[in-house]
C-alpha cells in the first residue's frame, strides 16, 4: 500500500515555526516601546518634584517664517533691593549767627553796638595806631549800663568790640565777645603811654593793626 502525504497538513508544519518568530518578534517590540515610553518620563524636568512646569511659546523666525518653540527661561530670585539712602558726614563748620546792633542803636551802627544813648560803639582803622585800654568786659559783663558807666567816668574814651575792629586785639575769650573802653587812637606809642595816667591802674597800650597778633605789647616802662 503506497503513502501519500498529505499536502495541507505538511504546509501547516513547514510554516509554524514562521508564525511563532513573528509573533515573538512584535511581542518583543511593543515591550521595548514601553520601556522607552516610560524613560522618557523620568528625563522630563516637569516631572521632577519642586521644579514648576515650563508653558512652551510660539514664535516665528524672521529669516524663514517658520513657526517654532521655545521655553522661557526660569525667572531668578531676586533679593530686595536696599532703598535707604547712604549717610555722609557733613564736613561743613557750625554757622555762626551774625553779629547785630541792639535794637536801641542808631541807624547804621557797628554790628555789637550796645546802644548807649548818645555814645555809639567805634571801628577805629587799622592803620598802626596806638590806643590805652583803661577798661574791658567778656560776654554777658558787657552792659550797656556797665560800659555807660566807665564812659561817664572817662568822657575822653570810647568803646568798641574787638571782633569787629583790628586782628591785633583778642578777638574772643572762650567764645565770647571782648568789649574795651579806650582813649586814642594815638599816632605814636609814646602817647598811648603817657594817656595811662589819665585813665585806670591797670591801663595798658595796644596798636591797632592788620599784620600783628594778638600777643603783641607796647613797651610803655623802656
Amino acid at each position: 500500500m503506497s503513502f501519500e502525504p498529505d499536502m495541507a497538513t505538511d504546509r501547516w508544519n513547514v510554516n509554524l515555526p514562521a508564525v511563532v518568530g513573528v509573533v515573538l518578534v512584535f511581542l518583543i517590540g511593543v515591550s521595548a516601546w514601553v520601556i522607552v515610553g516610560d524613560g522618557s518620563d523620568d528625563d522630563d524636568p516637569a516631572a521632577v518634584p519642586g521644579t514648576p512646569p515650563t508653558t512652551p511659546t510660539e514664535t516665528t523666525s524672521p529669516a524663514t517664517g517658520s513657526t517654532g518653540t521655545t521655553t522661557p527661561a526660569p525667572m531668578p530670585d531676586l533679593a530686595p533691593a536696599n532703598t535707604a539712602a547712604p549717610t555722609v558726614a557733613s564736613s561743613a563748620p557750625p554757622s555762626t549767627p551774625p553779629v547785630t546792633a541792639s535794637p536801641d542803636a542808631e541807624p547804621g551802627a557797628v554790628p555789637g553796638d550796645l546802644g548807649i544813648a548818645g555814645r555809639p560803639m567805634l571801628a577805629p582803622p587799622c592803620i598802626d595806631s596806638f590806643i590805652t585800654i583803661i577798661a574791658s568786659a567778656v560776654g554777658d559783663d558787657a552792659t550797656s549800663s556797665g560800659i555807660e558807666s566807665v564812659l561817664d567816668e572817662f568822657p575822653d574814651s570810647n568803646y568798641l568790640r574787638t571782633d569787629q575792629t583790628c586782628p591785633s586785639l583778642t578777638q574772643d575769650v572762650d567764645g565770647e565777645p571782648v568789649y574795651v573802653v579806650y582813649l586814642g587812637p594815638f599816632p605814636f606809642a609814646s602817647d598811648a603811654c603817657t594817656a595811662r595816667a589819665d585813665g585806670t591802674p591797670d591801663a595798658y597800650a595796644r596798636q591797632l593793626s592788620e599784620d600783628l597778633s594778638p600777643d603783641h605789647s607796647i613797651d610803655c616802662d623802656g
